[in-house]
């Protein structure tokens, strides 16, 4: 059976993890957390937002980092392959507010991920999930 559309997670399978990158460029170990430590994401995200405003890290701050980031090796050219001859959806748990310079150098591939909010002085402030458990009911 040939599939109908293909369907990926997009950090450590395309582009490197973006909090571990952030972590490194701002020397905030607690920055490298994720879901293998802390499985439940609301607490895992209200940890992050937490430690971006104890250390004055902005949302700018984040998506300056994401734009000097590269896909891994191979990404694009077989993003580009693949979505010649099939559908590609990318499923993430990142924020639109981080994509967009991510989806550009992957070709645009669609992409299903969260929304972040930010306060009137740039910091990151809240989320919004797009579907609860979204990556498995969008496969489904």
């Amino acid at each position: 059976m040939k599939p109908n559309l293909f369907c990926f997670d997009l950090e450590g399978v395309f582009f490197p993890e973006i909090w571990i990158s952030v972590a490194k460029r701002f020397g905030v170990e607690k920055l490298r957390l994720t879901t293998r430590d802390i499985p439940d994401y609301d607490k895992l995200m209200r940890y992050r937002i937490g430690v971006l405003k104890e250390e004055s890290i902005r949302l700018a701050d984040i998506q300056s980092v994401i734009r000097a980031m590269k896909p891994l090796s191979g990404a694009a050219g077989f993003l580009k392959s693949l979505r010649a001859a099939f559908p590609v959806i990318i499923l993430s748990d990142t924020f639109y507010q981080f994509a967009g310079p991510v989806m550009e150098k992957l070709g645009h591939p669609v992409l299903f991920a969260n929304t972040l909010q930010a306060d009137r002085k740039g910091f990151i402030s809240g989320y919004e999930i797009r579907l609860q458990d979204g990556k498995k009911k969008a496969v489904q």
